[in-house]
């Protein structure tokens, strides 16, 4: 029987954020122009946080048939900070459900979540569904996560399984590192969008009728040359994919470090 290898950081956001409630309490001053400020105050209710998380995990396993479940956290330290000063800058402002720490103790305690040390625990989830794919059935719903990664997935936020290719995982990192991800803070090359990247991407494959093995195949090269075109160099490129890629994962004895990639 396969194990429900779930990436958990977003359960805590997602069921913190659902039963909290903000009031304005200022609100009539602010519409008529005698306050400047909201007044805001907010509240939640950690109970129901804790039951949406349980419910989430059910489905999980309803859905994927799976007795067993493998939540992992992400810790305080991050090997992307390093690499990318400002890697997730655009999350400064934002900030994290009031009972975040509840949540994530929670997880610990009842569920036994592990917590990735130096990096995040969307590396290690598709570490481990990579390296051992027949042994879990990979839960996620961050897009990097799902789709650089070989395998039948299911997404808990959409409720739907999809699937993903060999050559398909490496085409959407290579995707990534063109067009950036707003969600994570880095912008990818200048000037690429959605269009021109899969443009650029369908040209590299016309050129080669088959794909190389591993994360360094036939498109770095002209990556790199897109790159160099927006008047970028070498070190934007290669910060880019070391911040985009989740393969960077190895493991020694059962000790786990970070492989920096390289072109």
């Amino acid at each position: 029987m396969s194990i429900a290898l779930i990436d958990a950081d977003s359960l805590i956001y997602r069921s913190g954020f659902t039963f909290e409630d903000k009031t304005t309490w200022n609100e009539i001053g602010l519409e008529l122009g005698t306050s400047t400020v909201p007044d805001t105050s907010v509240t939640s209710d950690l109970l129901l946080s804790k039951n949406a998380i349980d419910a989430i995990i059910d489905n999980i396993k309803f859905k994927t048939g799976c007795d067993e479940v493998e939540l992992w956290v992400s810790g305080s330290d991050n090997f992307r900070y390093n690499v990318m000063s400002d890697y997730k800058h655009n999350r400064t402002v934002s900030r994290k459900p009031l009972e975040y720490d509840n949540l994530y103790k929670y997880l610990l305690t009842k569920y036994g979540a592990k917590v990735a040390v130096g990096y995040e625990a969307d590396d290690m989830v598709v570490y481990l569904k990579t390296t051992h794919p027949l042994q879990y059935v990979l839960c996620a719903i961050d897009k990097d996560v799902l789709y650089q990664t070989e395998g039948n997935h299911y997404n808990y936020n959409k409720d739907e399984f999809i699937s993903v290719s060999k050559e398909e995982a490496i085409r959407f990192f290579w995707f990534q590192v063109l067009t950036g991800d707003t969600t994570d803070g880095y912008s990818g090359c200048k000037g690429i969008g959605k269009v021109k990247a899969n443009r650029i991407l369908d040209e590299v494959e016309e050129e080669s009728l088959r794909l190389y093995s591993g994360i360094i195949d036939i498109y770095g090269d002209k990556v790199l040359q897109v790159y160099e075109e927006a008047g970028l160099n070498y070190d934007d490129f290669i910060a880019t994919c070391r911040v985009a890629n989740m393969h960077q994962l190895t493991e020694i004895n059962g000790t786990f470090s970070v492989n920096l990639f390289e072109h």
